[in-house]
């Protein structure tokens, strides 16, 4: 997945996915899988250390020559400094060679209360909400960086952020979600464009088919929003998870996006 084509990246490939124990997450790994040239180390983040188990299970049933390895952590409470020692431990570790790419796929995050925001008066949970899906983002792409920065200049490093539609558009009683969304997208083009070495996209993969749809089509306070969650269920329009997870590595395949671009399902 490098100048074009991922059989085009000599050596290992160093991977790391957030939010890899089900949905999207567990979705990008398993359509990774049977890309990952010998020795290339899969790492998996999330808080269910069963949901990494079912993953990494997947992964090496798909291709046994790679290696995923479990990181189980709370993405919120983890600091920049947690971060970075995780990365150095398993990724550089017992690998004499530099890898062929080193990518990190942004993928944790949460919807947060949907309610109308003249009822948001929980700061702790808004304080929480947005150390979860803005800031535990800028301590991991910062750490990232820092491991990555001592690769050789040839080795393309990748930074993919998972977006979604509410990242522009407004949707009532997702305040929270819209707005970390957003700041996220912004981030990501800052980041783009102080690194112009960086390879950056945002990618927005559709109506999926997972738990957090459940959650947007049974407790969205905004009736109008709410039906709209439930038509696409009702309709048949959601995606499989690992449909969309597979278009999002063609992009990366074909590499023709401008660094810091936001491309959606739909327009790929």
């Amino acid at each position: 997945m490098s100048g074009g084509s991922s059989g085009s990246v000599a050596g290992p490939w160093w991977v790391v996915v957030t939010g890899a124990s089900q949905g999207f997450g567990a979705a990008i790994c398993m359509g990774l899988a049977p890309l990952l040239p010998r020795g290339s180390k899969l790492l998996g983040v999330a808080r269910s250390q069963e949901g990494l188990t079912n993953t990494a299970a997947a992964v090496n049933k798909i291709n046994p020559n790679a290696t995923f390895i479990s990181i189980m952590m709370d993405l919120e409470t983890a600091t920049t400094l947690d971060l970075e020692a995780a990365l150095k431990r398993h990724l550089g570790a017992g690998q004499p060679t530099p890898p062929g790419q080193a990518l990190v796929f942004h993928n944790a995050g949460s919807l947060g209360a949907l309610k109308y925001l003249r009822e948001m008066d929980d700061s702790a949970h808004a304080s929480s909400y947005f150390n979860l899906n803005i800031s535990s983002v800028i301590r991991l792409n910062a750490a990232f960086l820092r491991v990555t920065s001592a690769l050789p200049a040839k080795v393309a490093v990748k930074i993919i952020h998972i977006i979604s539609l509410a990242a522009l558009e407004p949707f009532k009683s997702w305040g929270l979600y819209c707005t970390a969304k957003a700041g996220r997208e912004m981030l990501f083009r800052v980041l783009a464009a102080e690194n112009p070495a960086l390879r950056v996209l945002s990618y927005s993969p559709g109506a999926l088919d997972n738990d957090m749809q459940v959650k947007a089509r049974t407790e969205t306070q905004d009736k109008d929003i709410r039906d709209i969650m439930s038509s696409l269920k009702a309709e048949g329009k959601l995606l499989p998870c690992i449909t969309s997870a597979n278009k999002l590595l063609h992009i990366l395949d074909k590499d023709q996006f401008k660094s810091g671009e936001h491309i959606d399902y739909s327009d790929a």
